[in-house]
């Protein structure tokens, strides 16, 4: 019972969202299916007139020429039902690709508007990978939901009344037939709901130590470290439980349709021997018997094509459209433009503040940011630095708006675009060009700004040098690559920039000489610059020494060699590796 709620539920919600994409098609591919429908059980009642005319005219009771005008009537028939069938297949078709283009752009605006670190929680990966599932199941139950009333309850009510024309009994063998099989597919239906469920974090896992082997992102550093046995053994025990689980699932459903074929064939046994009774005592003509195999033979071959290939095989579970349901109506993120502003915010409009800003990740009992007090100034630079996992990564996240404080508030000045490098950054194989302009799709492209920024960064290839092997073009140095994601974050229009560990790929002199610029580049923007390179950090106005989720002190770089001993510390141990 509850799953039939959940069920009409899904369908209350998803219905009104997807006819609204296409409402002409809707109503055009209703009349045709209707249309082909009716078509359809009309040809039924022509064939008993055409198989007994035949007869008739072999027996001399009729002329050819009666005979050839009901098959040229037959023929007509089944050209327009043939037409009509093609139009309605083609309507659906593309009524098919305009819902899934606009639920894709629906599923991918609600993605981005998401707050950032929801992605941080396995929860929500699961329930994303399940919503995108669901964008094809729920127009799928769209189709299986419109098109019985369409394309079959029409067919249905022709053919029941002409068996029950013919003999009443053949309308209850004919459900002995048919509802045998409504049942295997209703359980294979709810078996399969359960099996996506379950199979849905294993299957993630599968597909993410394959791309650990295969992919030219992983694969190098894998072959190198030998580990590829390593993820094959994790990827084999990943499928060792989707197969079992799926083995599972088909070996009772196997057992479901054996039991209801042989009650099927029981049933067609009946009917057959009711047409042949009936035949036999003169009830109905030998063109009747025939139209009736036929009807019988095409509203099997219906009731299959709906309940097992269209619901059987398409829809995975009701659980995966509630899944895209709930994720399409999870809580979106606000930009700081959308939030009010509080009497202290008017007195300062133009300074970043955080104030007693702590961050906890999801499922995680520890803070990564605790009590954090902040205010960077317009065009003031800041350095981060503290060693691993002392907070910094995650501050300049909240700072760039991607994670929203735990406890406390941030204050960003109204209007304030941001731009950012991070280590990890992605390479694009495309032109060096395109691989800058991307961070800014909105800007005109202009190839002067372009290569000023190539050469302040130390990007050495042309603008139009195609980048990546994949397509034919070049690969570069990781040095290089990393010049060209600098490169990518200065060209996009910002007040604020943010370079986690930027240069981490560039060795020290190459990196220096590029720090030596920076001030100039960004001298208009406020700036801040996460590094572990206590050296670069200098070129800052003010740097901030972290630890442990804290900010526990900041100064010049000749202060803090005083004052804090974590600071000097790790200085001099930097400038020990330098030493001969």
């Amino acid at each position: 019972m509850r799953e039939r709620k959940d069920t009409l539920n899904v369908i209350k919600l998803i219905f009104p969202r997807m006819v609204k994409s296409c409402p002409g098609l809707f109503v055009l591919s209703g009349l045709l299916g209707i249309a082909n429908s009716v078509c359809m059980g009309l040809l039924i009642y022509c064939s008993q007139g055409l198989y007994d005319g035949v007869l008739q005219a072999i027996n001399g009771v009729t002329d050819k020429g009666e005979v050839i005008s009901i098959a040229l009537g037959f023929g007509c028939l089944t050209i327009v039902n043939q037409i009509l069938n093609g139009l309605s297949v083609y309507t659906m078709n593309v009524m098919f690709d305009i819902i899934k283009r606009d639920l894709t752009y629906d599923l991918h605006r609600k993605v981005d508007r998401l707050k950032v670190i929801s992605y941080e929680s396995e929860t929500m990966l699961n329930q994303l990978q399940m919503a995108m599932r669901g964008r094809d199941e729920s127009i799928f139950l769209l189709f299986i939901c419109f098109t019985p009333l369409t394309c079959h309850l029409p067919l249905y009510i022709i053919l029941g009344n002409y068996l029950h024309m013919l003999n009443p009994q053949l309308v209850w063998a004919v459900l002995i037939i048919f509802l045998p099989i409504c049942i295997s597919y209703i359980y294979k239906i709810r078996a399969k709901s359960n099996l996506v469920d379950r199979v849905a974090e294993p299957k993630r896992e599968m597909d993410y130590y394959y791309r650990c082997i295969t992919n030219r992102e992983y694969f190098k550093e894998t072959r190198l470290l030998g580990a590829i046995s390593f993820f094959k053994n994790l990827f084999e025990e990943s499928m060792y439980v989707v197969n079992r689980l799926e083995i599972k699932f088909q070996t009772k459903t196997l057992r479901i349709d054996l039991v209801a074929k042989l009650i099927t064939i029981l049933g067609y046994g009946v009917v057959l021997y009711l047409l042949i009774d009936n035949v036999v005592i003169g009830a109905i003509t030998v063109g009747a018997f025939a139209a009736a195999l036929n009807g019988i033979g095409l509203l099997f071959d219906e009731m299959k094509e709906l309940v097992g290939d269209d619901i059987g095989e398409n829809i995975g579970s009701v659980g995966a459209i509630k899944n895209l349901i709930d994720f399409m109506e999870l809580p979106e993120s606000y930009g700081a433009d959308d939030r009010e502003e509080s009497e202290s915010d008017k007195y300062e409009r133009d300074i970043i503040r955080l104030e007693n800003v702590s961050f906890k990740y999801p499922h995680s009992k520890e803070y990564a940011l605790k009590g954090i007090n902040l205010k960077i100034m317009p065009g003031e630079k800041i350095a981060l630095v503290g060693e691993n996992g002392s907070g910094k990564t995650t501050l300049i996240k909240i700072l760039l708006g991607l994670y929203e404080p735990s406890e406390g508030k941030m204050h960003m000045p109204k209007g304030m675009q941001t731009s950012a490098v991070f280590q990890d950054f992605k390479k694009y194989e495309m032109p060096l060009k395109e691989n800058i302009v991307i961070s800014d799709i909105m800007k005109s492209v202009d190839e002067e700004c372009i290569r000023r920024i190539c050469e302040k960064t130390g990007v050495v290839a042309d603008i139009n040098t195609k980048l990546g092997v994949k397509f034919g073009g070049i690969d570069l140095s990781g040095g290089q690559w990393q010049r060209i994601a600098i490169a990518r974050g200065l060209y996009k229009k910002h007040n604020l920039i943010v370079l986690d560990e930027p240069t981490a790929a560039i060795d020290p002199v190459e990196e220096s000489a590029i720090y030596e610029q920076f001030k100039d580049i960004v001298k208009d923007n406020t700036a801040v610059l996460v590094t572990h390179r206590i050296g670069s950090a200098q070129i800052a106005d003010r740097i901030i020494v972290m630890s442990r989720g804290s900010i526990i002190d900041s100064g010049t770089h000749q202060e803090l060699l005083k004052r804090c001993e974590e600071y000097s510390n790790m200085y001099y141990a930097q400038a020990d590796l330098y030493r001969i």
